[in-house]
């Protein structure tokens, strides 16, 4: 009858000591650089990933049109032109891996020549929407 007795009043014991509760105390400075991070972060979320590149030159109407074309192909799949003097860059998909790109790629008969390319500036929904 001891050992019951004995083994419930350790264990109260042990619980008690266990349910201490404790108090992180923040630095004003490291709040609100936190805040500021995640505020920056919500006005312009980027995410870095891969996209890939369709189409390059030096004519900006000549891309407009690729895009057009590649719209028409794939309407759920984004596509936008960049400039990177002196070439406009047709730059479709968001993919968070090389080897999704790669994967999709493969699907792209149309357009002999695409390859992936790394972006780290690619807007998170641009990612779900695929």
């Amino acid at each position: 009858m001891k050992k019951p007795l004995l083994l419930l009043t350790f264990c109260c014991l042990l619980f008690r000591l266990l349910a201490q509760e404790v108090q992180i105390n923040e630095d004003p400075a490291v709040a609100q650089l936190s805040n500021t991070w995640v505020s920056n972060n919500r006005a312009a979320p980027r995410i870095s990933g891969w996209r890939v590149q369709i189409m390059s030159s030096t004519e900006r109407m000549q891309v407009e049109q690729g895009r057009n074309k590649f719209r028409t192909q794939y309407p759920e799949i984004p596509a936008e032109w960049t400039l990177e003097k002196p070439y406009y860059k047709l730059r479709v998909g968001a993919f968070r891996s090389k080897h999704e790109a790669l994967a999709f790629i493969a699907e792209l008969s149309s357009w002999p020549g695409a390859y992936p390319a790394k972006d780290a500036n690619i807007h998170p929904r641009d990612f779900l929407e695929q």
